[in-house]
Protein backbone atom coordinates (compact mmCIF):
# COMPACT_ATOMS: atom_id res chain seq x y z
CA UNK A 1 0.00 0.00 0.00
CA UNK A 2 2.94 2.34 0.43
CA UNK A 3 6.57 2.57 1.27
CA UNK A 4 6.34 3.54 4.92
CA UNK A 5 4.15 3.07 7.95
CA UNK A 6 2.52 6.49 7.71
CA UNK A 7 2.73 7.57 4.08
CA UNK A 8 0.23 6.34 1.50
CA UNK A 9 -1.50 7.17 -1.78
CA UNK A 10 -5.13 8.21 -2.28
CA UNK A 11 -6.41 8.47 -5.85
CA UNK A 12 -9.48 10.24 -7.21
CA UNK A 13 -11.24 8.99 -10.33
CA UNK A 14 -14.24 9.85 -12.47
CA UNK A 15 -15.26 11.31 -15.80
CA UNK A 16 -14.43 14.90 -16.69
CA UNK A 17 -16.49 17.33 -14.62
CA UNK A 18 -17.05 14.85 -11.82
CA UNK A 19 -15.52 17.17 -9.22
CA UNK A 20 -12.23 15.37 -8.60
CA UNK A 21 -10.02 18.44 -8.54
CA UNK A 22 -12.38 20.33 -6.25
CA UNK A 23 -12.56 17.49 -3.73
CA UNK A 24 -8.80 16.99 -3.76
CA UNK A 25 -8.31 20.64 -2.85
CA UNK A 26 -10.92 20.46 -0.09
CA UNK A 27 -9.36 17.32 1.38
CA UNK A 28 -5.92 18.88 1.16
CA UNK A 29 -7.09 21.87 3.20
CA UNK A 30 -8.70 19.61 5.79
CA UNK A 31 -5.60 17.45 6.17
CA UNK A 32 -3.41 20.53 6.53
CA UNK A 33 -5.66 21.67 9.40
CA UNK A 34 -4.94 18.32 11.03
CA UNK A 35 -1.22 19.04 10.61
CA UNK A 36 -0.85 16.11 8.24
CA UNK A 37 1.93 16.01 5.69
CA UNK A 38 0.12 16.02 2.36
CA UNK A 39 0.75 16.86 -1.30
CA UNK A 40 -1.39 17.04 -4.44
CA UNK A 41 -0.31 15.57 -7.76
CA UNK A 42 -1.95 14.28 -10.93
CA UNK A 43 -1.72 11.90 -13.88
CA UNK A 44 -0.60 12.17 -16.48
CA UNK A 45 1.74 14.75 -15.02
CA UNK A 46 3.12 15.56 -11.61
CA UNK A 47 6.74 16.13 -12.65
CA UNK A 48 8.48 18.36 -15.18
CA UNK A 49 8.93 15.53 -17.66
CA UNK A 50 5.49 14.02 -17.07
CA UNK A 51 3.77 17.40 -17.52
CA UNK A 52 5.38 17.76 -20.94
CA UNK A 53 4.07 14.33 -21.89
CA UNK A 54 0.64 15.30 -20.53
CA UNK A 55 0.40 18.20 -22.99
CA UNK A 56 1.00 15.80 -25.87
CA UNK A 57 -1.58 13.31 -24.59
CA UNK A 58 -4.42 15.76 -23.94
CA UNK A 59 -3.88 18.11 -26.86
CA UNK A 60 -1.99 16.51 -29.73
CA UNK A 61 -3.22 12.93 -30.08
CA UNK A 62 -6.36 11.87 -31.90
CA UNK A 63 -9.09 9.92 -30.13
CA UNK A 64 -8.67 6.15 -30.63
CA UNK A 65 -6.30 6.67 -33.55
CA UNK A 66 -3.11 6.89 -31.50
CA UNK A 67 -4.09 4.53 -28.70
CA UNK A 68 -0.78 2.65 -28.41
CA UNK A 69 1.14 5.92 -28.56
CA UNK A 70 -1.18 7.32 -25.90
CA UNK A 71 -0.69 4.33 -23.60
CA UNK A 72 3.08 4.43 -23.92
CA UNK A 73 3.19 8.18 -23.25
CA UNK A 74 0.97 7.80 -20.17
CA UNK A 75 3.12 4.99 -18.79
CA UNK A 76 6.31 6.90 -19.61
CA UNK A 77 4.91 9.81 -17.62
CA UNK A 78 4.02 7.42 -14.78
CA UNK A 79 7.52 5.95 -14.77
CA UNK A 80 8.86 9.42 -13.93
CA UNK A 81 5.95 10.34 -11.66
CA UNK A 82 6.18 7.32 -9.35
CA UNK A 83 9.64 8.41 -8.27
CA UNK A 84 8.05 11.54 -6.84
CA UNK A 85 5.13 9.64 -5.30
CA UNK A 86 7.39 7.05 -3.69
CA UNK A 87 9.68 9.73 -2.31
CA UNK A 88 6.86 11.53 -0.51
CA UNK A 89 5.29 8.28 0.71
CA UNK A 90 8.66 7.30 2.16
CA UNK A 91 8.69 10.63 4.03
CA UNK A 92 5.30 9.91 5.60
CA UNK A 93 3.15 12.05 3.28
CA UNK A 94 -0.43 11.43 2.23
CA UNK A 95 -0.30 11.75 -1.56
CA UNK A 96 -3.54 12.90 -3.23
CA UNK A 97 -3.49 12.00 -6.91
CA UNK A 98 -5.95 13.21 -9.55
CA UNK A 99 -6.26 9.99 -11.63
CA UNK A 100 -3.94 7.01 -11.45
CA UNK A 101 -3.92 3.35 -12.49
CA UNK A 102 -7.71 2.99 -12.68
CA UNK A 103 -7.95 5.63 -15.40
CA UNK A 104 -5.49 3.61 -17.46
CA UNK A 105 -7.69 0.54 -17.16
CA UNK A 106 -10.83 2.52 -18.04
CA UNK A 107 -9.57 4.64 -20.91
CA UNK A 108 -6.92 2.37 -22.43
CA UNK A 109 -8.36 -1.10 -21.74
CA UNK A 110 -12.16 -0.77 -21.56
CA UNK A 111 -12.57 2.18 -23.94
CA UNK A 112 -9.70 1.71 -26.39
CA UNK A 113 -9.75 -2.10 -26.20
CA UNK A 114 -6.03 -2.51 -25.54
CA UNK A 115 -5.59 -6.00 -24.00
CA UNK A 116 -5.20 -5.88 -20.23
CA UNK A 117 -2.24 -8.27 -20.43
CA UNK A 118 -0.41 -5.78 -22.64
CA UNK A 119 -1.05 -2.94 -20.20
CA UNK A 120 -0.04 -5.04 -17.19
CA UNK A 121 3.12 -6.26 -18.91
CA UNK A 122 4.36 -2.69 -19.41
CA UNK A 123 3.02 -1.56 -16.04
CA UNK A 124 4.94 -4.33 -14.30
CA UNK A 125 8.16 -3.18 -15.91
CA UNK A 126 7.90 0.08 -13.98
CA UNK A 127 9.83 -0.13 -10.75
CA UNK A 128 8.01 -0.10 -7.40
CA UNK A 129 4.64 1.28 -8.51
CA UNK A 130 2.61 2.17 -5.38
CA UNK A 131 -1.03 1.10 -5.32
CA UNK A 132 -3.67 3.43 -3.88
CA UNK A 133 -4.65 2.64 -0.32
CA UNK A 134 -8.07 3.99 -1.19
CA UNK A 135 -9.68 5.36 -4.36
CA UNK A 136 -12.62 7.74 -4.43
CA UNK A 137 -14.75 7.38 -7.56
CA UNK A 138 -16.95 10.43 -8.05
CA UNK A 139 -19.90 9.29 -10.11
CA UNK A 140 -21.96 11.86 -12.03
CA UNK A 141 -24.42 11.86 -14.89
CA UNK A 142 -22.73 13.02 -18.14
CA UNK A 143 -25.40 15.70 -18.53
CA UNK A 144 -24.20 17.33 -15.31
CA UNK A 145 -20.54 16.77 -16.10
CA UNK A 146 -20.91 18.50 -19.48
CA UNK A 147 -22.52 21.50 -17.79
CA UNK A 148 -19.61 21.69 -15.35
CA UNK A 149 -17.02 21.32 -18.10
CA UNK A 150 -18.66 24.10 -20.13
CA UNK A 151 -18.52 26.41 -17.11
CA UNK A 152 -14.76 26.04 -16.82
CA UNK A 153 -12.75 29.05 -17.87
CA UNK A 154 -9.80 27.07 -19.18
CA UNK A 155 -9.45 25.99 -22.80
CA UNK A 156 -11.05 22.60 -23.46
CA UNK A 157 -8.77 19.66 -24.22
CA UNK A 158 -9.84 16.64 -26.27
CA UNK A 159 -11.16 14.80 -23.19
CA UNK A 160 -13.35 17.78 -22.28
CA UNK A 161 -14.85 17.57 -25.77
CA UNK A 162 -16.10 13.99 -25.42
CA UNK A 163 -19.80 13.75 -26.25
CA UNK A 164 -22.35 12.61 -23.68
CA UNK A 165 -22.62 9.11 -25.17
CA UNK A 166 -18.90 8.50 -24.84
CA UNK A 167 -18.84 9.98 -21.35
CA UNK A 168 -21.69 7.69 -20.33
CA UNK A 169 -19.75 4.71 -21.65
CA UNK A 170 -16.66 5.74 -19.67
CA UNK A 171 -18.80 6.34 -16.58
CA UNK A 172 -20.08 2.78 -16.85
CA UNK A 173 -16.54 1.46 -17.24
CA UNK A 174 -15.55 3.18 -13.99
CA UNK A 175 -18.56 1.63 -12.25
CA UNK A 176 -17.57 -1.78 -13.63
CA UNK A 177 -14.11 -1.30 -12.15
CA UNK A 178 -15.70 -0.32 -8.84
CA UNK A 179 -17.69 -3.55 -8.75
CA UNK A 180 -14.44 -5.46 -9.21
CA UNK A 181 -12.62 -3.54 -6.47
CA UNK A 182 -15.13 -2.69 -3.75
CA UNK A 183 -12.51 -3.25 -1.06
CA UNK A 184 -10.50 -0.29 -2.36
CA UNK A 185 -12.76 1.90 -4.51
CA UNK A 186 -15.38 4.04 -2.75
CA UNK A 187 -18.27 5.10 -4.99
CA UNK A 188 -19.56 8.58 -4.21
CA UNK A 189 -22.53 10.43 -5.68
CA UNK A 190 -20.81 13.34 -7.41
CA UNK A 191 -24.07 15.25 -7.87
CA UNK A 192 -24.20 16.08 -4.16
CA UNK A 193 -22.99 19.51 -3.09
CA UNK A 194 -19.29 20.03 -2.43
CA UNK A 195 -19.55 19.97 1.35
CA UNK A 196 -21.62 16.79 1.38
CA UNK A 197 -19.06 15.03 -0.78
CA UNK A 198 -16.21 16.41 1.31
CA UNK A 199 -17.82 15.07 4.47
CA UNK A 200 -18.39 11.64 2.92
CA UNK A 201 -14.72 11.46 1.94
CA UNK A 202 -13.50 12.56 5.36
CA UNK A 203 -15.86 10.17 7.17
CA UNK A 204 -14.64 7.32 4.99
CA UNK A 205 -11.01 8.07 5.80
CA UNK A 206 -11.81 8.29 9.50
CA UNK A 207 -13.79 5.05 9.51
CA UNK A 208 -10.99 3.24 7.70
CA UNK A 209 -8.51 4.72 10.18
CA UNK A 210 -6.53 6.42 7.44
CA UNK A 211 -6.48 9.71 9.32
Amino acid sequence: MGLSKNGFLISFEGIEGSGKSTQIKLLYKYLKLLKKKVIITREPGGTLVAEKLRKIVINDLKNNEDKITELLLILAARADHIKKINYFISKGYIVLCDRFIDSTFVYQHFEQKIPINYINFIQNKLLNVPFPKITFLLDVNPLLSKIRVNLRKKKKDRFDKYNKIKMLRIRNYFKKLYLQNKNRIILINGSLNQNQIRNLIINTLVNKKCI
